[in-house]
């Protein structure tokens, strides 16, 4: 399973977003992005909850803790 960081880059890069747009999203700044990126920091619950229903995902999936992204959808 993917971790966080895993998650969020490649929900990012599959809808096309840049970090800098990704950081507009979520109130953050790009670099703030590219630490959640990389590893080196990582998103408050409310920023999980963001990205989680910007990209209409469950926070088990964001997390890594499953591998269906629309377990949340029952």
């Amino acid at each position: 399973m993917l971790k966080i960081n895993e998650r969020i880059k490649e929900l990012r890069a599959k809808n096309n977003l840049t970090q800098k747009k990704m950081g507009e999203i979520l109130n953050v700044l790009d670099v703030t992005v590219q630490k959640f990126e990389y590893g080196t920091a990582r998103p408050s619950l409310d920023t999980l909850l963001i990205i989680a229903d910007y990209f209409d995902v469950s926070l088990d999936y964001l997390v890594g803790r499953t591998d269906n992204p629309d377990s949340h959808k029952n």
